[in-house]
């Protein structure tokens, strides 16, 4: 069902738009995705080859990510190469209908998800609260309550949060990039290595060191 009664629905080539589904404008949904069946996309904005199932509503994803099963990415942003583990939620109201703060500051805004860097990755029914921040290649389990550092497994409670090692995540980046047919690059590999770099900082101030994953 496409409802462009509020706004356009643009669909690039390559799509591929599974049965059931219920587009609804201003809509935009890139090159050679996949939508898959039952899913609902309501005034967001997809990226080029994503992999796409659930609700999304009110929300950007660019190119390379996966949010292919049920749960609901509301009000967000999602960076390229992330992939939502099936039963990943955004909530975008508080209990209070407050407004909503992100990285400490009053956004002003009745409704606010997520912000998901590059590279992140989330588990299985993980559930994300109204304004967090989730780092570049971090990973997160469980219910997060508060701002993940960059290259960060986040245990939500299950555990201590640990540094991810940026050797684990070159190699995860190159099998990510092979799975889509892109061939990695020196400026791939150069891009993590200073994205970590970059980061050491905010780790520190949070207390990220490196461990094994202990559950």
């Amino acid at each position: 069902v496409f409802d462009a009664s509020k706004g356009p629905i643009v669909i690039d080539s390559g799509t591929h738009i599974k049965l059931f589904t219920y587009l609804v404008g201003p809509l935009y949904i890139g090159k050679n995705c996949t939508i898959n069946e039952h899913a609902s996309i309501k005034e967001s904005c997809i990226g080029d080859m994503c992999k796409v199932g659930g609700e999304v509503d009110v929300s950007i994803m660019q190119g390379y990510s996966n949010k292919q099963h049920y749960g609901v990415l509301a009000y967000s942003w999602v960076g390229e190469w992330v992939n939502l583990g099936g039963g990943t939620s955004t909530s975008d109201l508080k209990n209070t209908y407050g407004t909503i703060s992100m990285h400490g500051e009053d956004t002003g805004q009745l409704f606010m998800g997520c912000v998901i860097a590059d590279y992140a990755k989330t588990s299985i029914q993980a559930a994300i609260m109204p304004g967090r921040i989730i780092g570049v290649n971090s990973t997160v389990l469980g219910l997060v309550t508060k701002d993940v550092p960059s290259f960060t497994n986040y245990l939500g409670g299950y555990g201590k949060d640990v540094a991810f090692d940026l050797s684990v995540a070159l190699e995860v980046q190159k099998r990510m990039l092979l799975r889509r047919n892109v061939q990695p690059t020196k400026l791939h590999r150069a891009l993590l290595e200073k994205v970590f770099e970059m980061t050491n900082k905010e780790r520190k101030e949070a207390a990220i060191k490196k461990g094994k994953i202990s559950l």
